[in-house]
């Protein structure tokens, strides 16, 4: 489906890298989640598998005096981020501005007012470029943060938090 909203055809370079990807991706993602092997990864075994994620980042910095363990992603996100980001890139310039974020979240339903309201949350009102560094860094927010206000809880377009 992503593959279809992105115009990407069968066949093309497009197509089989991100298919390649979500592969890979899913591969990783069921060895550290998949506990029971089912195929399936459960809320309870995905909640562990993000629990015992942060014990090995806690572990791995005290050892190595790195950055702090909740600013690290497994790698398989890390390769997600940055295909989202390209995904958001619809230019491929190398930064993300509003109309392509409006455009991409309109194919999954976010309606427009909120994606560019979200947009201006999270570039603090278009005085922050988002490139590349920048989006891992609200995708380290959205993912690891427990600060409810932190920036990085508007990437996906979200603005109500209550459901």
């Amino acid at each position: 489906k992503i593959c279809d909203l992105s115009g990407w055809k069968v066949g093309t370079d497009k197509f089989q890298q991100t298919n390649e990807l979500f592969i890979t991706i899913w591969r990783r993602l069921q060895d550290e989640g998949d506990e029971n092997n089912d195929g399936k990864i459960s809320i309870d075994e995905w909640l562990q598998m993000w629990q015992n994620f942060n014990e090995q980042c806690i572990k791995q910095s005290k050892k190595d005096n790195e950055e702090p363990p909740e600013r690290k992603l497994p790698e398989w996100l890390e390769q997600y981020i940055e295909y989202k980001f390209n995904l958001y890139d619809r230019t491929g310039d190398g930064k993300v501005d509003a109309e392509e974020f409006e455009y991409v979240l309109s194919d999954f339903g976010v309606p427009p007012k909120d994606a560019r309201c979200a947009f201006l949350m999270f570039s603090c009102n278009n005085t922050k470029k988002v490139d590349l560094d920048y989006f891992k860094e609200l995708c380290i927010d959205y993912y690891r943060s427990d600060d409810i206000s932190a920036l990085g809880n508007f990437i996906t377009g979200k603005l109500d938090f209550n459901d």
